[in-house]
């Protein structure tokens, strides 16, 4: 998330003293640069892809700005990663391997309640990544780069923090329900 905030604050500041061509080839190099450091990590996993996965849509993104010398592609990477954490959700959904779940096994055990009630969290999130989604393509497309830099460094994390308060909502009443 940081890294994400780093993006959008080099090319909100970056735009006033070098062209779209040359913020690509910023951030091909620092997607490049991102790969390379994480290939200490390789082994052919799907782990690793997910480490380096950003980078090569950095590298993607760049490359494109390039390409079509337009400020549109360097300010849809927030919308590239919006979207691919809302088919993660939706897949999960689908196939009945919960992420959440696996990623908070790994930290502590959860009893079959806690595990039910976090098969339904992924729901809200479906719900709140496709709202994600949806404010950050209108941010894209329809509003001023001054409006798009606030809803991705600000306003995504109101939303986020709105998604969490209803989690949290919600887990006090399924806990009244379940008990």
């Amino acid at each position: 998330m940081i890294l994400v905030l780093i993006y959008i604050l080099t090319i909100f500041f970056a735009r006033e003293y070098f062209s779209i061509k040359e913020i690509g080839l910023f951030f091909i190099f620092l997607g490049t640069f991102w790969s390379l450091l994480s290939f200490k990590y390789f082994t052919f996993s799907l782990d690793f892809l997910k480490k380096i996965f950003q980078a090569i849509v950095l590298i993607l993104v760049g490359i494109f700005s390039v390409w079509q010398n337009d400020i549109w592609v360097l300010k849809s990477f927030p919308l590239t990663l919006s979207l691919l954490f809302f088919i993660a959700f939706i897949h999960a959904e689908i196939t009945k391997q919960y992420f959440l779940i696996d990623y908070i096994k790994k930290v502590k055990k959860i009893d079959e309640i806690e595990e039910l009630y976090l098969k339904k969290t992924h729901l809200i999130w479906i719900v709140v990544t496709a709202m994600n989604v949806a404010l950050h393509g209108y941010f894209l497309f329809y509003a001023s780069l001054e409006q798009w830099v606030f809803y991705t460094t600000i306003g995504w994390y109101i939303l986020l923090g709105c998604g969490i308060l209803f989690q949290i909502i919600f887990r006090i009443f399924y806990e009244k329900k379940s008990h």
